[in-house]
């Protein structure tokens, strides 16, 4: 063994001590030692924006309909259980009612105004009915909107796509529950738009609810990491290429064996575990969120719609980016005989 190739060893193996349990921390630490062995500086990546993949904001509104509501006489639905779904909107808090709450009371207003419509037309009183069918009406053809309100326009929604302040272990600290409430929740906008306006206020909160606890944001920081970090390895090694090859005389060096030994320990051994479990996150995850946004496409705004080409695209391209890498190590050792 030469002085230099003794050197290199010795670094690979006396740093490789430190045990770096994350997987941010993994590909750092084989960025750093692609940079070691190949002697060529690791550059900084291309300005990184942030907020690129926020989910757009958007201002829920509520519909010209719903202010017809309320102009319906409350006392001459005496007798009709579509009373108290108007009596609970002309209360402070129904007129404030977040997009959630106006979504349960148009449900529970065109699962009763059937009833209540058989009911005023055998009192006589068809222009009354008339009205009310016109806004059940309305209300179906809106319901589409009205969901993706309370859903896709919502605090949850956002806080399920919120970026951490730090990946930390993820996403090995995740677990499949979610995936049931995203499900549940598709299944329920199904529902709804197909007919089935029976809803539990209790069941929707509560779902709601545990999207404030997902992890969508987590697994977009990921796949920008690694995406962001992979091109810096990639520009690394096509200047290792034309700038400083590991095997300018056609046979192996010292630089190409430890190069080999970086990339079968840290990229395969310690990167790669990280990228498979966060494909089969993003595959577990992705399922069923498309499940719940489809339905509601045609109510997307323009940003929604680019936000999800853009989000999907990252999640999606991971298998690209492993094989380009794969692609540029080939390339760099290509000069090197087999060892």
């Amino acid at each position: 063994m030469t002085r230099r190739s003794g050197w290199l060893f010795c670094l690979l193996v006396l740093t490789g001590c430190t045990d770096t349990e994350t997987g941010p921390d993994h590909i750092d630490e084989y960025l750093q030692r692609l940079a070691t062995v190949t002697g060529v500086e690791l550059v900084a990546g291309a300005p990184h924006d942030a907020n690129r993949l926020d989910l757009p904001r958007q201002q829920a509104t509520a519909s010209p309909v719903s202010n017809q509501i309320d102009l319906i006489d409350f006392l001459s639905l005496s007798g009709c259980a579509l009373q108290v779904n108007l009596g609970r909107r002309n209360t402070q808090l129904g007129r404030t009612a977040s997009p959630s709450q106006r979504l349960l009371l148009d449900l529970e207003f065109m699962d009763l105004a059937p009833e209540c419509i058989t009911l005023l037309r055998e009192r006589g009183d068809d222009e009354l009915a008339s009205t009310l069918a016109k806004v059940s009406d309305e209300r179906q053809t809106l319901l589409s909107e009205s969901i993706a309100q309370a859903v896709l326009m919502g605090p949850e929604w956002r806080l399920f796509w919120e970026r951490p302040a730090t990946l930390g272990n993820y996403p090995v600290d995740t677990n499949s529950a979610i995936t049931g409430s995203l499900s549940r929740l598709s299944d329920l906008t199904g529902d709804w738009l197909g007919g089935n306006w029976q809803a539990s206020n209790r069941e929707f909160e509560i779902l709601l609810s545990d999207l404030r606890a997902g992890d969508g944001g987590a697994l977009l920081a990921a796949h920008s990491l690694v995406s962001r970090e992979l091109e810096r390895a990639n520009t690394l090694l096509a200047r290792t290429q034309s700038t400083a090859p590991l095997c300018p005389f056609g046979n192996p060096t010292d630089r190409s064996r430890a190069m080999e030994q970086v990339v079968a320990r840290f990229f395969v051994g310690a990167v790669q575990p990280w990228l498979v479990r966060l494909r089969q996150r993003a595959e577990l995850l992705l399922a069923p969120v498309t499940a719940l946004e489809a339905p509601l496409s045609a109510a997307w705004s323009p940003q929604y719609r680019a936000w999800v080409v853009e989000r999907d695209h990252l999640l999606n391209h991971q298998t690209e980016l492993i094989r380009a890498h794969i692609a540029s190590i080939q390339a760099t050792l290509a000069p090197c005989a087999p060892s």
